[in-house]
């Protein structure tokens, strides 16, 4: 490959071997038989090679941390999510990481380009619309020594989402969340996803005699009820379910790991407004460019120009719905034994 010099080099190879080899001469005199400053001659002399050395820095400082790095990267890898969805989960951890800093991560890495092999499986995939439901249950912290959960559900075409706040975390308050869901989202709901917790399943129980359980859920028969497809995830691996893994995280960045509340209504107040904002104008880069949508509300807008036999109400009517939402009330029956 031949030598690329700097547009303002006086020199070439050959020149710059001529002055190593000369021993004959003093760098003054070289500097004038050859036009150059003497510290060019000296820079040369002192060189053992020739060609010009790499203008790259010896340490390069990354936008991301080596954890970040690790992370986009096995994430990437892994399950070749799009950018953008990979670019929120370490917005959550980082707020001042650009996404075009994640995009050279992913150059350097020579993980920019998604490969054929990975695309092709991406088409096997069911692209479903609008009424599959991943949903999940997070910690929110306590008050007065009383524990609190977030029921969370979000819609895997439209991204719409909503979430409930419980004291505790049972099959009750898993199928009032439910009942709620049919009740908010403006599309029939045809799937769920959920991890394989006792508030969803009982699928995972055993008895005294090893034998797994074969009662129903109350989720299971709620959804055997409005004919629904209640899927449940592998055991020990939620990150199939992360899609509403990553909107626990969002949902927190913006409100209980953001602002310290005195009490839980005024915790409960703005998780409300942050749910306004997600579904009526936060853009989310996760949408289906097809689309051509930003916000989750655009997207059931555009969808209920393509499809509205699927919808129970029009967007106008969704939207009063979002804007007039109300606070809950607070939800305290205990769980009776399934098994």
């Amino acid at each position: 490959m031949p030598q690329q010099y700097h547009s303002n080099a006086k020199t070439n190879i050959h020149v710059r071997s001529q002055i190593q080899a000369d021993l004959s001469h003093s760098n003054q005199e070289l500097a004038l038989q050859y036009s150059v400053s003497g510290n060019t001659i000296s820079k040369w002399k002192n060189r053992e090679t020739a060609e010009d050395k790499s203008s790259r820095p010896i340490h390069i400082e990354y936008a991301l941390s080596d954890i970040e790095t690790a992370l986009a990267v096995s994430v990437r890898r892994s399950s070749w999510l799009p950018l953008d969805e990979i670019f929120e989960v370490l917005l959550e951890q980082n707020k001042a990481i650009s996404r075009s800093s994640v995009y050279r991560c992913f150059v350097r890495h020579d993980l920019n380009k998604v490969p054929i092999v990975e695309k092709d499986k991406a088409k096997k995939f069911k692209a479903y619309q609008p009424g599959y439901l991943h949903i999940d249950v997070t910690y929110l912290p306590k008050f007065n020594g009383k524990p609190a959960y977030l029921f969370v559900a979000i819609d895997r075409a439209t991204r719409v989402l909503f979430y409930w706040v419980y004291e505790d975390k049972t099959a009750q308050s898993t199928a009032d969340f439910f009942d709620k869901c049919l009740a908010f989202f403006p599309f029939e709901i045809t799937h769920i996803l959920t991890d394989n917790g006792l508030e969803f399943s009982n699928r995972l129980i055993r008895s005294k005699t090893g034998n797994l359980c074969t009662k129903p859920s109350l989720l299971d028969e709620k959804c055997k009820g409005n004919d629904i497809d209640h899927r449940l995830t592998p055991p020990s691996s939620p990150q199939t379910n992360g899609m509403v893994e990553r909107v626990n995280g969002t949902i927190k960045t913006n409100t209980i790991l953001r602002t310290k509340y005195e009490t839980r209504e005024e915790m409960e107040q703005e998780l409300v407004a942050f749910l306004l904002y997600y579904n009526l104008y936060r853009r989310h880069g996760s949408l289906r460019k097809e689309l051509n949508v930003k916000t989750p509300f655009e997207a059931v807008e555009k969808w209920y120009d393509l499809m509205p036999e699927i919808f129970k109400t029009n967007p106008k009517e969704f939207k009063e719905k979002i804007l007039f939402l109300k606070k809950k009330e607070t939800n305290s029956q205990q769980q009776p034994c399934e098994t």
